[in-house]
């Protein structure tokens, strides 16, 4: 089975942010907080960072009460699909072997993101991230959660991005990682 994930990430100022936060609070939809600590690998024989393309990810999520190990790919849309990822998640359970086992397997940790993250479900087809995340500012994720009518949740994104004045020159394509690497 493919396991795809249809989101849209966004660069956003605080007060953007701000808007957003007390938008959905008088709406009583439900806010679930977590800070994540996200540490990225990279194999050395085929760096996932760095190169001509970046549409790799390996990444270990921390969080207080599980650590997620995931590996994402970056689709590129086509006539009968919009852009999405690839994404294959496992829980684990004993971070520092996982590091030895990687280390083993000639993939480095290149460094760790930390963030915090304030999730919302909006219209029960939308999962809202926002983010604030540390050296790189505030961001909004979007994530179609709902997939049985994928062009109703698009519309709805689209609504959602207009009323909070978010446009496309603030979309970003390259993800966390790769804005962290690069900086």
């Amino acid at each position: 089975m493919k396991n795809i994930e249809i989101e849209m990430k966004y660069k956003i100022t605080k007060t953007i942010y701000d808007e957003i936060i007390e938008f959905l609070k008088k709406e009583n939809i439900e806010e679930k907080l977590e800070r994540q600590n996200d540490i990225y690998f990279s194999p050395i024989h085929f760096p996932f960072l760095g190169g001509t393309i970046n549409n790799e990810c390996l990444r270990l999520r921390v969080l207080d009460d599980k650590n997620i190990l995931s590996y994402k790919k970056f689709v590129p849309a086509t006539h009968e699909e919009p852009s999405h990822c690839i994404e294959h998640e496992l829980k684990i359970f004993d971070i520092e072997t996982l590091k030895l086992i990687l280390k083993d397997l000639r993939i480095n940790e290149e460094f760790t993101l930390k963030k915090e993250r304030k999730s919302f479900i909006y219209k029960n087809n939308i999962e809202i991230a926002l983010d604030k995340v540390d050296s790189l500012g505030y961001f909004i994720e979007l994530e179609v959660i709902n997939q049985e009518n994928i062009n109703v949740t698009l519309e709805d994104i689209n609504k959602f991005l207009e009323k909070f004045n978010i446009s496309e020159e603030m979309r970003n394509y390259d993800g966390y990682s790769y804005l962290l690497f690069n900086k």
